[in-house]
């Protein structure tokens, strides 16, 4: 009875620990298979920092859409717009998800360039 008891803590020891280490290999698994997704994420926000930084870009691709294509742009201006006032409704709806879901993610060093990081 007592090496039954015994026997049994023994393996709910190593079944927890293997445990443990399964799900430490998942998670370095999942970092290592989104790592890509986040250096994409991170150029993308960066493009977009740059750009609300630059309004001048705004402008002057707005001037050479009129000059080269002049009938294309009200359609793309009509365009823009509608998806303007499309992100101003679901922003309140949007942004706290969003924002959930950035907390949520696995903190992972930054490099100098804005990147993230793996550690090795």
């Amino acid at each position: 009875m007592i090496h039954d008891e015994a026997e049994r803590a023994a393996r709910k020891r190593l079944l927890l620990a293997r445990s443990a280490v399964l799900r430490l290999s998942l998670s370095q698994q999942l970092h290592q298979g989104l790592q890509p997704a986040w250096r994409t994420l991170d150029r993308a926000d960066q493009g977009w920092r740059w750009l609300r930084a630059h309004p001048w870009v705004w402008a002057g691709a707005a001037a050479v859409l009129l000059v080269w294509r002049p009938k294309a742009a009200p359609a793309v201006a009509s365009r823009a717009w509608g998806v303007w006032r499309w992100w101003r409704r679901m922003s309140p709806v949007a942004m706290p998800v969003l924002l959930k879901l950035v907390k949520a993610l696995p903190a992972t060093p930054v490099s100098q360039t804005g990147d993230r990081t793996t550690k090795e």
